[in-house]
């Protein structure tokens, strides 16, 4: 009998953003094809996914102190298959309206599957699922279920809960949490600020933001190398392709305004710790902080990136040790089942402005069956976006950039999303800046993929 899958600390951290804290983060797969699927090869895809691990909703223990768990989802939202045909180049646009759908993460409609044909003869395929069920690995974890079925579990997600399991879970937990408070309570005494922090976000009441006005919104592209090149340029600067990564995200982020030309340049990098096969956990990663010296990008030198990246992830923390799943580093237990709002109100967000990386791998395994059969994919690509995100919400958060990479076809895909508007107010702006750091490292991008700008479509209906 498979162990149950508990409702975890980076989990929560992610739906709390679904409930008007913040904005919520989505995973989405985007798959450009030369031509179309049809639309029964669409619905077996559908019908695959309903089988596979992104159908999950929240079971709410019935005994005080028990854990929340993740079980299996009875229903899903539909598969959505739209008729008119979109241009080629908006492609990005598109699919940023598709991030952009609402989803309801704890109920089971965690995500969604949608498709549009392209004036070319060919389609563009979406697949979104909310961070909260499915980080980039195991979102790419639900996708190999298109290839290898058999990967795709759902052990632990379907297991009944019973009442004798809750009330020996809660039981144990509930002299954990006890010992946490008393543990607290003396670092509290001990400390003036963390006593502050702690009674005011006990005592205040934060109303619901009330929705704000459209203005700027997040920025996209996506800039395709050639995967030789980009290899063969980081060996020659003394790193790996990894390393180049995090030195073009760096020379990048020296362009944010709020960073200016002495602020220090963080890079927070995502570092994949559970295990390969079989990914049932919803998130798989702890984020790595790497600083990186302006020097180092001055000499385009990468071998001292590459050793500050490699202590950095041998120093790597426990998936929910963050400051956003655990503010001001507090015992985890208590954490659990402190109310939502009061966890929120906690969250001490540093104040620097940070570039997220997010290393996907090759995605050539990933690419559904059905695809590679006469679809002949063009781009697959893994990315993420901050749905909703408005200038206000921006400024509450330290990300600036959030960049994704993997190679695809023998090529390299960088996704970058601006994050503030410090760092790109326009698409045609982040793209810019994209090239001109490229091109001074030494590459120069095969194309460059636009969103369209702020105005999408469903921004303006959903925000």
């Amino acid at each position: 009998m498979a162990a149950p899958v508990y409702v975890g600390l980076t989990d929560k951290a992610f739906l709390r953003l679904h409930h008007g804290y913040g904005a919520p983060v989505i995973s989405q797969t985007v798959t450009v094809l030369a031509n179309r699927l049809t639309e029964d090869e669409l619905r077996a895809m559908y019908a695959q996914l309903r089988s596979g691990p992104f159908m999950r909703r929240v079971r709410r223990p019935r005994v005080p102190f028990a854990r929340s768990r993740w079980v299996l989802a009875d229903t899903a939202l539909p598969l959505c298959l739209e008729r008119a045909a979109i241009d080629d180049g908006d492609a990005l646009a598109w699919a940023n309206d598709q991030a952009q759908y609402p989803l309801d993460p704890e109920q089971g409609y965690g995500w969604r599957l949608s498709a549009v044909p392209t004036r070319s003869g060919g389609m563009v395929c979406s697949c979104v699922a909310s961070h909260a069920i499915a980080d980039g690995h195991a979102g790419l974890m639900a996708a190999i279920g298109l290839v290898q079925p058999e990967l795709a579990t759902t052990a632990g997600l379907d297991e009944v809960g019973r009442l004798r399991d809750d009330l020996k879970d809660g039981t144990s937990r509930g002299i954990a949490v006890v010992r946490e408070v008393v543990s607290e309570a003396r670092r509290a005494y001990r400390d003036p600020a963390h006593r502050k922090a702690i009674r005011q976000a006990l005592s205040r009441r934060d109303a619901k933001p009330e929705p704000t006005p459209l203005g700027w919104r997040e920025g996209s592209i996506i800039a395709t190398f050639d995967a030789a090149q980009w290899k063969d340029l980081a060996a020659e600067r003394g790193g790996s392709p990894n390393t180049l990564y995090l030195a073009l995200v760096a020379d990048l982020l020296r362009h944010c305004g709020s960073v200016g030309e002495t602020a220090p340049l963080v890079l927070m990098t995502a570092v994949r710790i559970l295990r390969e096969q079989d990914q049932i956990d919803s998130n798989s990663f702890a984020r790595v902080p790497i600083m990186v010296q302006r020097e180092w990008l001055d000499r385009y030198d990468l071998a001292p990136l590459r050793a500050a990246s490699k202590a950095g992830f041998g120093a790597v923390h426990g998936v929910g040790a963050g400051g956003i799943s655990r503010p001001r580093n507090m015992p985890p237990e208590l954490i659990d089942v402190l109310p939502e709002a009061v966890v929120e109100r906690l969250a001490d967000i540093p104040p620097i402005t940070v570039g997220m990386c997010s290393n996907m791998g090759v995605l050539d395994p990933f690419v559904p069956t059905v695809m590679r059969n006469g679809a002949e994919p063009t781009m697959f690509v893994m990315r993420g976006v901050f749905q909703g995100i408005d200038t206000e919400q921006a400024g509450r958060q330290p990300i600036a950039l959030a960049t994704w990479l993997s190679e695809f076809d023998g090529k390299i895909q960088w996704v970058l999303e601006s994050i503030k508007p410090e760092m790109a107010h326009t698409d045609e702006e982040l793209g810019f800046l994209a090239r001109l750091v490229a091109e001074a490292w030494g590459l120069k991008p095969l194309h460059v993929s636009s969103g369209g700008g702020s105005n999408s479509k469903t921004a303006r209906e959903f925000s």
